[in-house]
């Protein structure tokens, strides 16, 4: 709450090359509040401050993006960062060799309450089917993917 009682909100916005601090300030946040969510897609618009040793994103305008709905966004792994141990990647590597096609892969490393989103080569594209996912639940666990 600002000091007149105003609601605003700090954020940290991702990609996959990196992150940034976002800050929405009254006018803004009232206007894109419900777009501010863990893990949404959104395109921000704003002005960069450099006042400070680590830069800033001041947004001034938010909105979803138009996203394709024929299916064709990456397929996403979910595992437990601590998990990715050479005998484990040396496996998801041969599942995913096993089903090609595509469709882009990324990989969620999970650590704690971090997330880091990795994309993988493009010699590991797949084509998404059940025993895809059977493949990967039995290695990595039934919340690895979905």
């Amino acid at each position: 709450m600002t000091k007149q009682g105003s609601p605003w909100a700090a954020a940290t916005l991702e990609d996959l090359e990196g992150a940034v601090e976002v800050l929405f300030f009254p006018s803004t946040y009232q206007a894109c509040m419900s777009l501010i969510i863990d893990d949404a897609i959104v395109v921000v618009k704003g002005r960069l401050d450099r006042r400070e040793e680590v830069p800033k994103l001041v947004a001034m305008e938010v909105s979803a993006p138009e996203l394709p709905a024929d299916g064709q966004g990456p397929f996403v792994v979910s595992i437990m960062e601590a998990r990715c141990v050479p005998p484990v990647v040396d496996r998801l590597r041969e599942v995913l060799r096993t089903h090609p096609g595509a469709t882009e892969v990324h990989l969620r490393l999970l650590t704690g309450s971090r997330t880091k989103v990795v994309r993988l080569d493009d010699k590991l594209r797949v084509r998404p089917s059940p025993s895809l996912l059977a493949d990967l639940k039995q290695l990595l666990g039934p919340a690895c993917v979905g």
